[in-house]
């Protein structure tokens, strides 16, 4: 099926996100250090998937040990209303166990709360629509419980569009534009990042608020449904939106469910997609959970379920499954440390950990009307 061509509207210009509690450190006067420009930016990893069932205090070790600002947490992947509902409440049940070293975040302010504190907004999100239904209702009602993120679709086709797994490559359906519309009204954060060729290109231009693919790969890469292609991070970036690279060997690159990268493999899609898409459009999503959630069982089902995702090679091997130094939430830092070692400036990768994140929220929720 033939991809829609898009028709350009003009495009505003696009400023980084600037934050006059925490500024950026000035590295033209003085040498760029990663491990102090980590402490003191602003990081808001844009998908973390770690399961309640592993909430604990060890994970909670590995949040601090990370850096981390914000997340936006993954709570459910593709439940039905009920479920998807009930873990977003034992989520909130456990963040008031955590003495508030751990907060449930609504907006920008709790962002700047957090680093002033030096605890972490959690956001909450869903990887799919799917416990919307087809009833719209439910997507305000999710909003007041702290819905923030939303993926549109999880691989599979739902009411509202295909996912990157269905062949068919079909569009946004008719709910799935009045979905949109709903999301940029109350606002949460449209996700397309596991969302087909032809519904992403879609949803870009039918949504009046840009649009994030928090955790994806590149086709230039490897070539796979799952990853995204140059049109759609062109598009993307064209208005407004932004990109966050998955840390997962098998979306960086071919060989990468054989042989485990290094994380210079991460550095090297972040470097093409900055060509690409420019800098003010490159987040931090990594995609990755604490690692004990990943189980040979575990990793046979997403095999079965969902074979266009390269996660996993046939050997189950787990330790494959990401790049060297990228396998566990506290590893946020080697990102710093990588972009460092490239040459890029301590603003620019201000803008990466999450300045551009923060900027393109405030365009999707400050403006929001609400309920």
């Amino acid at each position: 099926m033939n991809t829609p061509r898009l028709a350009h509207r003009p495009v505003p210009p696009h400023r980084p996100y600037r934050s006059k509690e925490f500024p950026v450190p000035d590295t033209q006067t003085q040498p760029l250090d990663p491990v102090a420009l980590h402490r003191d930016s602003v990081v808001f990893n844009a998908l973390d998937c770690t399961p309640l069932a592993w909430a604990d205090e060890t994970y909670l070790g590995k949040l601090a040990a990370s850096g981390v600002t914000a997340i936006n947490h993954a709570v459910s992947v593709s439940q039905g209303y009920d479920a998807a509902a009930a873990a977003l409440v034992g989520w909130q049940h456990r963040l008031a166990e955590t003495d508030g070293r751990v907060f449930q975040a609504y907006g920008l302010d709790d962002v700047t709360r957090a680093k002033e504190t030096g605890t972490v907004a959690w956001f909450a999100g869903f990887e799919d629509s799917k416990p919307v239904g087809e009833d719209l209702w439910r997507l305000a009602a999710l909003h007041q419980l702290g819905l923030r993120f939303m993926g549109l679709t999880y691989q599979n086709r739902n009411y509202a569009a295909d996912g990157s797994g269905e062949s068919a490559n079909g569009g946004l359906s008719r709910f799935g534009r009045s979905l949109v519309a709903e999301c940029n009204r109350l606002g949460i954060a449209l996700d397309l990042s596991h969302t087909g060729e032809r519904s992403t290109l879609e949803t870009i231009e039918t949504s009046t608020k840009p649009v994030l693919v928090t955790h994806a790969g590149l086709t230039h890469f490897v070539d796979s449904p799952r990853n995204k292609s140059d049109l759609v991070v062109r598009e993307l970036a064209a208005r407004g939106g932004v990109f966050g690279l998955a840390a997962k060997s098998g979306f960086l690159t071919p060989d990468g469910l054989t042989r485990r990268p290094g994380a210079e493999v991460f550095a090297d899609n972040i470097d093409y997609l900055v060509e690409l898409a420019g800098i003010d459009h490159v987040i931090v999503g990594t995609d990755v959970g604490d690692e004990r959630k990943y189980s040979r069982e575990g990793m046979a089902r997403v095999r079965r379920l969902y074979p266009e995702i390269p996660i996993v090679g046939a050997d189950l091997d787990l330790e494959r499954i990401h790049p060297e130094g990228l396998g566990t939430p506290a590893d946020l830092p080697l990102i710093t440390e990588l972009l460092a070692g490239r040459g890029y400036s301590g603003e620019d990768i201000g803008k990466v950990l999450g300045g551009n994140l923060q900027r393109v929220l405030a365009e999707i929720w400050d403006s929001a009307s609400g309920e």
